[in-house]
């Protein structure tokens, strides 16, 4: 019985848009270099869109959004400012209510590099 509850709170979660919205946070490197994250989120069922990067003015949109139970994964392609250099990233989140943690994979013309992420809901 408790199982099935939480399966039917989990799926109206999933139908009503539980990701949607602004969520703010960290990206952190190996070294311990830092720097702000933004993500925003749109839910329609079980489509999922929406933009991410250092801030809202700063953003590219998110591409292949996959959520399954509390696990989100996405792809992006990132534009320097400076250089114009392109960057392709894979994003794997897991979400625990209105926190996401895990890791954003980086790569660009042979480079890669793994970035630890935290995201917290913003209400």
């Amino acid at each position: 019985m408790r199982h099935g509850i939480l399966a039917v709170l989990a799926g109206l979660m999933f139908a009503t848009g539980g990701l949607s919205g602004a969520w703010t946070g960290e990206i952190t490197d190996a070294e311990g270099s830092h720097g702000s994250a933004y993500l925003q989120l749109q839910q329609d069922g079980d489509k999922i869109t929406g933009v991410t990067g250092p801030g809202k003015e700063h953003s590219w949109p998110i591409h292949n959004a996959i959520y399954t139970g509390n696990h989100l994964t996405f792809t992006v392609t990132s534009t320097d400012p400076e250089s114009g250099e392109q960057s392709k990233w894979i994003f794997d989140l897991k979400i625990d209510g209105d926190r996401m943690e895990g890791t954003a994979d980086g790569s660009r013309t042979g480079h890669s590099w793994t970035m630890n992420v935290i995201l917290t809901r913003q209400k």
